[in-house]
């Protein structure tokens, strides 16, 4: 990120504003409950029908949810949207009319926690993967999540697995780079459990090079994917690989195949392999990496659009998700183009989620997409190292300490200046650039 105490100095009166904005960021949960209860559209039918079907579980009829091939969602989504829409307006029709009314106070009360989950996630990340506490940086992912509208796009898209899987995926590749594999796989097994294609981020296991400690994490990966689902196989008829999806001609699957109508799950299986060999990959050439919680699911997810054959305008939540993670992430010795490829590709899926903008073909922007993505790649490799997971945490991040005068609050930037606030510094120390 660019030096913004030089940008103060140039700025006359720029400091004051930046230090009054961290100060007040958890205003922005307002603006996030607003967003959520003023911009939702009605909810789709997929949302009212997982949640039928999570009422079934809590219910004790876990034999009826995957009688029949349309379910996809998992039993973490099932049990979620369940949970949101415990309501008698089980289609979309008795949504529709009821959603301009008592839905309101709840869709207001979820962007509002939306966008405090996000800010004291970037917390979270920045403590226990060594960067400085950056009050400023929880403001930048929360205005980024509200720039992106994430807080509507939670209720509108109709499927929580967008975010829930994500979330996981970010979670699990922290631990990875820290060192903790088989609580890395576990929770990226579980990430399955959202919807099955959570099982595509496995590649990143390979942060881990020690076979005697990736062979176990595998195994556990395995058993905490496929688990959640064993009880609605052996209690009822399991339908959910008898379903065929229609193809979309613009998708690079279309223009490959113009004479597909429709795709099964071996033409899945096929995607899902080359999508789990972006993640190895993405692994491999970041290796401990911090920056690989983030880039490395985000990786997954690009390739996994690039080669889906249906490719649904809310397939690219996510991709936001993970952009807003990593501007929260962001550093003093991150440079401007990093700053410019994550911009970039949080315009490329706000394009893909506005058809009103032209764009000619949605096979086109995924390619840019990914050329953003190889991009951000190599910039990461070259302006960061590796981390060692055994060397202990300095004492200020230990502590809570930040040095100087800065403050939780932001009311002092003291000698750090403004890019103290917005985010400066590693744990104490300037890390050498590997190429």
């Amino acid at each position: 990120m660019p030096d913004l105490s030089v940008m103060a100095s140039r700025l006359p009166g720029f400091a004051p504003i930046v230090r009054r904005a961290v100060r007040w960021r958890w205003w922005l949960c307002l603006a996030g409950a607003v967003e959520a209860a003023l911009m939702t559209a009605p909810q789709t039918y997929d949302m009212a029908a997982f949640a039928a079907a999570g009422g079934q579980i809590v219910g004790g009829r876990p034999g009826a949810v995957y009688a029949t091939s349309f379910m996809q969602g998992g039993p973490l989504e099932l049990l979620a949207s369940w949970a949101l829409f415990p309501f008698p307006h089980q289609h979309e029709a008795a949504y529709q009319a009821s959603a301009t009314g008592d839905w309101i106070a709840l869709r207001a009360l979820g962007g509002a926690l939306l966008t405090a989950g996000m800010m004291l996630l970037v917390r979270h990340l920045r403590r226990v993967n060594r960067l400085n506490h950056a009050p400023g940086a929880e403001l930048a992912a929360g205005v980024a999540l509200l720039v992106l509208a994430l807080p509507h796009r939670f209720w509108s898209g109709g499927h929580l697995a967008e975010f829930g899987v994500p979330l996981f995926w970010i979670l699990a590749t922290g631990l990875a780079v820290r060192g903790h594999t088989g609580r890395a796989a576990v929770l990226l097994g579980l990430s399955a459990a959202w919807e099955t294609w959570g099982l595509l981020a496995a590649g990143l296991l390979l942060v881990e090079r020690n076979p005697r400690r990736l062979a176990p994490a595998c195994l556990v990966f395995a058993v905490a994917a496929v688990g959640p689902y064993l009880p609605f196989v052996v209690t009822g008829r399991f339908a959910m690989f008898e379903l065929h999806w229609p193809v979309v001609r613009d998708t690079f699957y279309g223009m490959a195949f113009p004479g597909s109508a429709q795709v099964g799950w071996a033409p899945r299986l096929a995607q899902g392999l080359a999508t789990g060999l972006a993640g190895c990959a993405a692994a491999l050439l970041l290796g401990r990496r911090r920056d690989l919680i983030w880039l490395g699911p985000l990786t997954v997810v690009v390739v996994r659009l690039l080669l889906d054959p249906l490719n649904m305008e809310y397939y690219w939540q996510p991709v936001l998700v993970l952009v807003t993670v990593g501007i929260g992430l962001l550093h003093e010795r991150c440079s401007a183009q990093r700053l410019a490829l994550l911009l970039g590709l949080a315009g490329a899926a706000v394009t893909q989620l506005h058809r009103e903008y032209p764009w000619p073909n949605t096979g086109y922007l995924l390619v840019v997409s990914l050329a953003l993505t190889a991009l951000t790649v190599r910039r990461v490799r070259r302006e960061e190292s590796v981390v060692d997971p055994h060397q202990p945490l300095p004492d200020h991040l230990e502590t809570g300490q930040h040095g100087g005068n800065l403050t939780f609050g932001g009311e002092h930037l003291g000698h750090r200046g403004v890019a103290g606030e917005l985010g400066q510094g590693g744990p104490g120390r300037r890390h050498q650039p590997h190429p």
